[in-house]
């Protein structure tokens, strides 16, 4: 064989080992790039998935505490229901003047009362609250209210709002107020 022709053979199989880099290369290039992409995607997914176990754990941890909270207090809440069963509870009775504005509030809890009225008072929550402590409540007791009213006396609705308003406020500071409404009827 000739020096010549030699040379010309491995020219053309350079060409065609340069076309198959090339398109390995080029192919690679493209698989990094998808590889990329999938490995970014996965990525968000798996801190998608943190997130919401973090919130899932968050959730949990409440819960548990809501319910170690419903176990300590198991006992205290008897023991209300009890006293309430011997008709041992607060008592709010609502006493409101036919065709005025004017109301008066009782409360009473054993042989301690204490009356507020609508001309005394433009803030019914802090006057609740300090009728509580004067009776010897603290925000830990356990206790049922039950707020009695005649519903047929004009204004009754309005009044009773206030005070349920009032009520649910103060239930944020005394958690173990429970307070229910009684409409009486003529």
């Amino acid at each position: 064989m000739k020096v010549r022709e030699i040379i010309l053979d491995f020219t053309s199989l350079l060409d065609v080992i340069m076309i198959i880099l090339f398109f390995f290369v080029l192919y690679s290039t493209i698989d990094t790039k998808n590889a990329i992409n999938n490995a970014k995607e996965a990525e968000s997914n798996y801190n998608n998935l943190i997130i919401k176990q973090q919130e899932l754990n968050d959730e949990a941890a409440r819960e548990l505490e809501r319910n170690k909270l419903i176990d300590k207090n198991a006992a205290a809440n008897q023991q209300a229901l009890n006293s309430f069963e011997k008709g041992d509870y607060l008592d709010f009775y609502l006493d409101v003047t036919d065709n005025s504005d004017n109301w008066t509030l009782v409360i009473s809890f054993g042989n301690k009362q204490r009356e507020i009225n609508s001309y005394e008072t433009d803030d019914i929550k802090s006057s609740i609250r300090d009728t509580l402590k004067q009776f010897g409540f603290s925000t830990d007791d356990t206790y049922i209210c039950i707020l009695t009213f005649d519903g047929d006396q004009f204004g009754t609705a309005k009044v009773v709002r206030m005070i349920d308003d009032a009520i649910e406020s103060i239930q944020r500071e005394y958690s173990g107020l429970y307070f229910t409404n009684s409409k009486q009827v003529r």
